[in-house]
């Protein structure tokens, strides 16, 4: 009997959050000494040309695009079973045929709704276990289809909006999102407020500007948060250089409260010695967030998946949304000259929390696996 899967995990990269779903988990699987692990972008290997062009309307949605995305994500919701939703999961079937007779894959995991490899898979009668990871705090109907053996999903409320859509509760499994294993542990505050040369005794602020969409007015806000309080603030900007470099000119009047970075490997060290963070509302992000019970601001999020997790998060208290540079520095000098409030929402951030995510599905979803071996054996 072959104890040892192999595992294709099928993603796109649409937003970072899918990948790191992915990596995680192929992490886990590794972990767990299953190391036959590939991790595979369906749409840009079948589309390449066409990928790049959505990706960049994806980004672009953040901003100047957000009405017409709000059309598409709510407009797509409403299309499941629907003859557009079946043109939907036809979209790159000659590559994934291709690309399963190469890999033979035992298991095939989504962590993006490509609903190519259910709707295949019910067309081809295909031998591979199919198991899908939703990577929001809101369910899009696109990750539903009655093929899939297993979804592992954030929360009980997502968990009961796919029964609602005839999906048995048996394959529903609430495991949380997967996320990098180094936010679930580290170093403590106080090492790590040397490392970083920051002031022990001064609420700290965390500004994760590199997120889609986060950027605009950020110049402003950090002056006027500045200005207004002795508050120290940490601003990761990624890969946007302009951020950067304005921000250089503005650390030269606050060289001891202002800290600029670019990209972070170790940015789970940042959310540990904040006092709070402001972001966009992806699900990994806050996924991250809950593992570290770090009080969030949202900013401005865009309907569409950002708005409903967002939605989740504030009516639990593990967060507030803000959708102006006015109303954010307001908020931002509340909560930090309220203790208690960011301790309530740390609370609700860590009740929401589902620990060893990844663990839990690797898992499940070997153990899945081992029991469908050994019936096949004795059947």
């Amino acid at each position: 009997m072959k104890t040892q899967p192999k595992i294709l995990l099928v993603t796109a990269s649409f937003g970072n959050g899918h990948n790191q779903v992915s990596h995680a988990l192929q992490h886990t699987f590794k972990e767990f000494g299953v190391h036959s692990v590939k991790i595979y972008d369906l749409y840009a290997d079948a589309y390449p040309y066409w990928n790049e062009i959505a990706k960049f309307l994806y980004q672009r949605s953040f901003t100047i695009g957000a009405p017409l995305y709000k059309l598409f994500f709510y407009g797509t919701d409403k299309m499941y079973r629907t003859k557009a939703a079946y043109f939907y999961c036809r979209l790159g079937k000659k590559r994934l045929e291709t690309v399963v007779e190469e890999e033979k894959p035992d298991i095939i995991i989504t962590t993006f709704p490509v609903g190519t490899v259910p709707e295949w898979r019910r067309k081809t009668k295909q031998p591979f276990q199919l198991y899908t990871v939703v990577t929001d705090y809101c369910l899009h109907r696109t990750w539903i289809h009655e093929e899939i053996d297993r979804y592992y999903v954030a929360t009980e409320e997502v968990k009961q909006k796919i029964i609602q859509n005839g999906i048995s509760p048996r394959n529903i499994y609430v495991s949380g999102i997967p996320i990098r294993k180094a936010f679930e542990s580290g170093p403590n505050a106080r090492q790590l407020q040397n490392k970083y040369g920051l002031h022990t005794d001064r609420k700290t602020l965390l500004f994760m500007a590199g997120a889609y969409g986060v950027v605009k007015n950020l110049k402003a806000i950090t002056t006027n948060i500045l200005e207004q309080s002795d508050v120290q603030i940490i601003v990761v900007c990624g890969q946007n250089k302009q951020l950067y470099n304005q921000l250089s000119k503005l650390k030269l009047i606050y060289t001891k409260r202002l800290h600029i970075f670019g990209y972070v490997d170790d940015v789970h060290e940042l959310y540990a010695i904040a006092d709070a963070m402001i972001t966009k509302p992806g699900g990994i992000t806050l996924s991250e967030a809950t593992a570290k019970q770090l009080p969030t601001i949202l900013y401005r999020p865009v309907p569409g998946q950002e708005k409903e997790n967002s939605l989740f998060f504030s009516r639990l208290g593990a967060a507030v949304v803000v959708s102006n540079k006015e109303a954010i520095v307001k908020e931002v000098l509340h909560l930090l000259n309220h203790t208690s409030k960011l301790d309530e929402m740390s609370q609700a951030l860590a009740r929401i929390h589902q620990k060893e995510s990844a663990p839990q599905i690797v898992q499940d979803i070997l153990y899945s696996f081992s029991n469908r071996k050994t019936s096949q054996q004795f059947a």
